[in-house]
């Protein structure tokens, strides 16, 4: 059986180019199995008619976070290679991005001033969100065990040999991340690295799969309209607890909550696991999100 994935080339000029899938999905998929490090099969609300590859542990939770955050729209694994020449030697780089996300411009700039990207994708967007431009970034996710540690070595030939070794392949690799992020701010891309020990690890993030559960719940499309309504009356904020009450309470309340969040229609604060009174909010309404508004207001008509 041919399991090759059909591409098709970008051409962006100055001897550099794209490849992506001809169906929009992931361009390769790394979790086949036979890898030696861990690698996850992921299914998000937020890709539709595509199974992902996380090719560690890390990629796996900053999809969590995605598929969570307000802020993305939507995102794909793998999207694309990019393949350009190298600085100052022959032959070319061939790098293919983890993630590729639709955001808020918003989002970028929080990234762009330090702000960790586990708090920066559980943060309410701020209300001029909903009319920015919506941009691509492109995401390279660095593990906490990309490179050992090069300081730790033997005094043997072989073991001064492998440490050189990896210091040329960190070398090239920081090299090459700093040409493609010059190449995407170039063609209107934006480029970040989510570093596992500064941006995942400080956080507590073991709540999410437990909220990602209902990401994909059946619930009535008036329960939407049912959230915004009471927190209109509340001037915009409310309680989890409260919020729970209001879409049915229990398990059936907890669900819709956390789906509702999912979707974008309304915002939980998950930087903790939710408690009763942990804050819920109107959160400024995204591309396609806006369609609430419009319902909304059908339905007062």
């Amino acid at each position: 059986m041919d399991t090759r994935i059909e591409r098709v080339r970008i051409d962006w000029g100055d001897d550099c180019w794209m490849y992506r899938a001809t169906d929009g999905g992931p361009i390769r998929f790394g979790a086949n199995g036979r890898k030696r490090n861990t690698t996850h099969i992921y299914n998000s609300a937020k890709v539709a008619n595509h199974i992902l590859p996380a090719e560690s542990d890390a990629e796996f939770q900053v999809m969590q976070l995605l598929d969570l955050s307000t802020s993305i729209l939507t995102y794909m694994a793998q999207p694309h290679t990019l393949v350009f020449p190298r600085v100052r030697r022959r032959g070319k780089w061939r790098y293919t991005s983890d993630l590729e996300v639709l955001v808020p411009r918003w989002f970028v700039r929080q990234l762009d001033d330090d702000v960790p990207f586990a708090v920066a994708a559980l943060k309410m967007p701020q209300r001029r969100a909903a009319a920015d431009d919506l941009v691509r970034l492109v995401l390279e996710v660095k593990g906490a065990s990309r490179y050992a540690d090069l300081r730790r070595r033997g005094n043997d030939p072989e073991d001064i040999a492998k440490s050189q070794k990896r210091a040329d392949e960190r070398k090239d690799y920081e090299a090459k991340l700093q040409r493609a992020n010059e190449i995407y701010r170039a063609h209107g891309y934006f480029f970040h690295v989510v570093e596992e020990m500064k941006d995942l690890r400080p956080f507590d993030l073991r709540h999410l799969p437990s909220v990602l559960m209902d990401d994909t719940a059946k619930i009535p499309r008036r329960l939407s309209e049912v959230a915004w309504r009471y927190l209109q009356r509340r001037d915009g904020v409310a309680t989890y607890g409260e919020m729970i009450e209001v879409l049915g309470g229990g398990p059936t309340g907890r669900e819709a909550a956390n789906c509702l969040h999912a979707k974008g229609h309304i915002w939980i604060d998950l930087s903790q696991n939710p408690r009763p009174l942990t804050k819920v909010a109107m959160p400024p309404l995204l591309g396609s999100r806006q369609n609430l508004l419009a319902m909304m207001a059908h339905e007062e008509a």
